[in-house]
């Protein structure tokens, strides 16, 4: 029900209602403004521009909105899995053209590169190694590093962009690797859940999806389990876009008259 265009030009304390209703969208419509100001740690003034940012009058619109979509989840199946919507949401948007503008600049790096590195730990570890199988698959030159401890060359990745996945965006090890990609010369893509997070503003370019925060109820709470289906469409995506535009340059080159 939100529009993720929209909540890109949120800013920082805007981010913090967002997350929590995304998170509590049962309860929020149960609320007066001074209880979600209370549990957002925000003023009232910022949720009524989080409400006008993201197309309604007031907080009471936003409120029938939210209940309006509970309502028509209930009648269309069981939620047995809560981040289906959410999903669902991301999914519808990224054949738009307004998105594809979002996109086109992460296209460019990747096209640019010569070398393309996927790295991230733990689940999003396992997706690098899938991203770079993808990438090869497309024709892209991709490998993955899965260990975050493998130790970066001060020099040598001058063509080379590290498309980095991290869903909170703040794991310290990444953080690290991230940096010493920078210190070598690498451009860096970030695909994080969290635009303010600290790798995507040490990123040269992030995307973020704008997935609840999920944690495991069944064995460790501090795992997370946050849904990864946007950055698998994410990868793929832009594989295709990238091996489109780089076969299509690559064309306009042995065409060119001498």
């Amino acid at each position: 029900m939100f529009d993720l265009e929209k909540v890109q030009s949120l800013n920082e304390l805007e981010m913090l209602v967002y997350q929590y209703i995304l998170e509590h969208m049962d309860s929020v419509p149960k609320l007066t403004i001074r209880q979600l100001s209370t549990n957002c740690h925000v003023s009232t003034s910022t949720i009524l521009r989080f409400c006008s940012k993201m197309g309604f009058d007031g907080f009471s619109e936003l409120k029938y909105a939210l209940k309006k979509e509970e309502e028509q989840q209930q009648q269309s199946f069981d939620q047995y899995y809560a981040a289906t919507m959410h999903v669902d949401s991301f999914l519808k948007r990224l054949n738009q053209q307004t998105y594809y503008e979002t996109l086109k600049p992460a296209i460019k790096m990747i096209v640019s590169a010569r070398h393309i590195v996927f790295s991230g730990i733990g689940t999003s570890g396992i997706l690098g190694a899938y991203g770079s199988r993808y990438f090869a698959n497309m024709g892209l030159n991709a490998y993955s590093i899965r260990d975050p401890f493998t130790p970066i060359p001060q020099r040598g990745f001058e063509n080379t962009l590290a498309i980095v996945l991290s869903v909170s965006g703040e794991t310290t090890e990444v953080i690290k690797q991230v940096t010493d990609f920078k210190r070598s010369g690498a451009q860096i893509l970030s695909i994080t859940n969290d635009e303010h997070s600290t790798i995507a503003r040490l990123a040269d370019y992030n995307i973020s999806y704008y997935m609840p925060d999920e944690r495991s109820i069944y064995t460790d709470p501090y795992i997370n389990i946050t849904t990864q289906i946007p950055v698998i469409a994410l990868i793929e995506l832009l594989a295709h876009q990238a091996s489109k535009e780089f076969a299509e340059k690559t064309d306009r080159l042995e065409n060119r008259p001498d």
